[in-house]
Formats: C-alpha cells, structure tokens, sequence
C-alpha cells in the first residue's frame, strides 16, 4: 500500500509518519486505528531517507517552517528589503497603489545536520541554503531550498568559461535576492525581457517585440530587482 501525499507517493510507512507531522487530527480511516501508535517524522529521517526531490520537498512541507527551524538550527546568511509599488483593485473597481516592503532571508543548514546518517566518508558533507519569503496578499512565510551552485553560476558575470569546484561554498557568495531571483525560470534571452509581472507563484514573463525564445534558464538578481512590475 502506498501513501499520496499532495500527488507524491510515498512508501506505507514513511507516508503514515509524514502524515502525522502534516495533521493534528487523523485524515484517513484507513490508519485510524494505528494513528495514536505513528511516530512523526523529523527532519534528519527526512534528509536521510528521501534522495528524490519531490518526495523530500513534500516531506519538508508537512514538517512545517516553525518544527524545521527548531531542528536544524539555521544561520541567516543574508537579508534585503525591497521597496515596491504594485496597483490593486478594490471589490468596488477602484484602483489603488500600494507600497510595500518585501524582505528576503537567505539561510545555511550545516551539511552535518543534512547529511546525518548517510555514508561517505571520503566526501565532507557540504551545507544546504533556502531562501525564506512572504506571499505579499496573505503575509504567509514560505522557504524555497536553492541550489547555490547554481544560483553563483546564474549571476556570476566573471567568464562563462570559469572552472567551478563542487568542494566550493558558494552560499557565502550570494545573495538572499541570488537566490529568489533564481527560484524562476524563463525561456527569454537576457536583456530580452520587457516586463514581469507575479501573483503568487504564477509568474507572467513578456520579451521584447521580435524576441525568440532559447534555452530555458534561472532569472538573475539584476532582472529581479529591475524587471518586477507588478506584484501581488
């Protein structure tokens, strides 16, 4: 038997405990009988037992911000506000602007933490960043695991033929807007985008007259900071 968890599967029994992390109360009868006896997941089970993306991202998910936090003991990295401007409408079609400030946080996980209990001892466990964020409507907090590798490679204007070290620590070479700027993808060429435009995690991109589409790639901070202009 196997457990769907937000249209991931997950094996019987790592999908029962992940369930107890996710709710109070117990949503399928088919384990109402064993759900008093389900110990809850934590964070080092899931580090250690989930190598595929989805399954760890939802299982990350149903341990909640507040019980990871509490376990990892994150360092912030770096932090910046943003001053933005966006345009609402009213129930009654008024249009309004609204300014408002939009702070990011970049945080570390020690690669101890993350990698406990998986074997390789010839390699030294290397951190884990996330970029924490609000949703602008609701004042929800969000956290988006990044790749800082990657994020590096995407705003590091240096050479593109540059050598890069996976030994490296590249979270101490980013930003907190690095990384959420990296969070979306876009196949228009750089310097081809007009305008973007964000409600919520829909995410509206127009090029340029005449631009043809390329290779899907990460959006750097600069594009960030310049490009966002109209957010809700």
């Amino acid at each position: 038997m196997k457990i769907i968890i937000n249209n991931i599967e997950f094996p019987y029994n790592e999908g029962c405990r992940l369930l107890k992390l996710k709710y109070n109360e117990c949503p399928m009868k088919e384990i109402e009988d064993i759900w008093n006896d389900i110990v809850p997941m934590t964070f080092k089970e899931i580090a250690t037992l989930f190598r595929n993306t989805e399954q760890r991202r939802v299982a990350v998910g149903c341990l909640g911000l507040e019980r990871l936090v509490k376990e990892v003991k994150p360092k912030l990295i770096d932090k910046e506000t943003l001053k933005k401007q966006t345009t609402w409408v009213t129930q009654s079609g008024e249009l309004i602007t609204k300014e408002f400030n939009d702070t990011y946080e970049l945080y570390k996980v020690d690669g101890d933490v993350w990698s406990k209990g998986v074997e390789n001892a010839w390699r030294k466990p290397q951190p884990v960043y996330y970029v924490k964020c609000k949703d602008t409507s609701t004042d929800r907090e969000y956290m988006i695991w990044i790749d800082a590798r990657s994020v590096f490679e995407t705003n590091d204007n240096r050479t593109t033929n540059r050598w890069y070290s996976s030994e490296d620590d590249y979270g101490s070479k980013i930003t907190a807007i690095d990384a959420i700027a990296w969070t979306i993808q876009t196949d228009i060429p750089k310097g081809c985008i007009e305008k973007i435009v964000r409600q919520g995690d829909c995410i509206l991109i127009k090029k340029k007259e005449g631009v043809r589409s390329e290779n899907t790639r990460h959006l750097t901070e600069e594009e960030y900071k310049t490009l966002l202009e109209l957010e809700s």
